[in-house]
């Protein structure tokens, strides 16, 4: 049976918080035995399940409150709301931080990248309420992350800084050093500080190494070392962790496996070698269509304007369309730069200075920041 992400499983927490809060049972009660039934089949996740239990409670208190055990002692709506109150602020606070904490994961989950943030800061202002440091680190590291993809760097690496912190003074927590030692190297690409990426792609495969069923890590680890060396444009290294992430996913089932192949059909097309470049894009094409991941068929869909069809300004700019969203744009910026060198090899100066100048534009999209707040 298939793996539910914990984000959706929040979510649907949400819905059932809803229908408790409108003292709506009937919906209550089957939003609840979904919930349950999804708790059998979730990815780990500590977080949710207390959040789970929170809710469980609240809803106990709900039904205590319309069915008293004894009717004469039913109270009226206001004393039952003040009880709830009663119960400790703490509690309340706990169910706010959960409710737009697993919000802003989803969010995160579906690339809606603005409104993952907007979910997390709302979070934030209950994080006063999470007393276990570990489930604070976990909030700073998705925190660091949507903030990444978002290429607010700095953000970024302040958030996950503090992550880091907490998880290394425990040794349980090697996965959640790996994954931080992921964003640090990412942000420190985007830095174009590449050396210091790299040392932390390394530190992440020493742990790796330490470790047992660790395979998808090891996929999506190789493909960051691989995409390190090629932004430094050392392609002989790159090229080598490319296969050998292709390898590793081969062994998981880990979705790194079309990036890996969209990387390398990239890297050929651009040395204007085709045949290679057609064969590694068939082959991440058939991947991003098994794994369902319209982020890469968009992708793709960019290369095959750009260097298997005609090269056409419009048709090129049609595939890159599908790319102007929070999650799209900083692949838009990329995309854009590439076409722009494309052109300007093929002495189309024309059409090197217009795709120059949407990637000025998808750089502003990115760089904006007056979107992520209320005030």
């Amino acid at each position: 049976m298939e793996v539910i992400p914990s984000a959706n499983v929040g979510l649907k927490i949400n819905e059932w918080h809803m229908y408790i809060n409108r003292f709506d049972v009937r919906n209550a009660e089957k939003v609840k035995a979904e919930v349950e039934q999804m708790i059998d089949v979730m990815e780990e996740n500590q977080d949710l399940l207390i959040y789970y239990q929170l809710i469980e409670f609240r809803h106990r208190m709900m039904l205590d409150y319309l069915f008293p055990a004894d009717p004469s002692k039913k109270i009226n709506k206001g004393d039952y709301l003040k009880k709830i109150e009663g119960k400790g602020k703490k509690l309340s606070g706990m169910m706010e931080y959960y409710t737009y904490f697993f919000k802003g994961m989803y969010d995160f989950s579906v690339g809606e990248y603005i409104r993952a943030i907007q979910s997390y800061k709302k979070a934030e202002k209950k994080l006063s309420r999470v007393l276990d440091e570990i489930e604070k680190a976990e909030f700073y590291f998705k925190m660091a992350e949507v903030f990444y993809h978002m290429k607010q760097t700095h953000v970024s690496m302040y958030y996950v800084q503090q992550a880091y912190d907490i998880y290394k003074k425990h040794d349980t927590y090697k996965i959640h050093r790996i994954k931080c030692h992921f964003v640090i190297a990412g942000n420190y690409d985007d830095l174009r500080t590449h050396d210091r990426a790299l040392s932390h792609m390394k530190k992440a495969l020493f742990l790796l190494d330490s470790m047992e069923d660790h395979s998808p890590l090891r996929a999506k680890a190789l493909l960051n070392m691989g995409n390190s060396y090629n932004q430094m444009g050392s392609l002989l290294s790159a090229v080598p962790y490319y296969h050998k992430a292709i390898k590793a996913a081969k062994i998981s089932g880990a979705k790194e496996i079309t990036q890996a192949y969209y990387d390398l059909a990239l890297i050929h097309f651009r040395n204007n070698e085709k045949i290679e470049g057609r064969g590694f894009f068939g082959k991440a094409m058939e991947q991003a269509e098994e794994f369902n991941d319209s982020l890469f068929q968009d992708l793709l869909n960019v290369l095959k304007a750009l260097f298997i069809e005609t090269g056409s300004r419009q048709k090129v700019m049609n595939a890159l369309e599908a790319l102007r969203t929070g999650q799209g744009y900083p692949y838009f910026e990329e995309l854009a730069l590439i076409a722009a060198e494309f052109y300007t090899m093929d002495k189309r100066m024309e059409d090197s200075i217009y795709f120059y100048n949407e990637m000025v534009c998808a750089q502003r999209q990115i760089q904006r920041g007056d979107f992520l707040y209320e005030v």
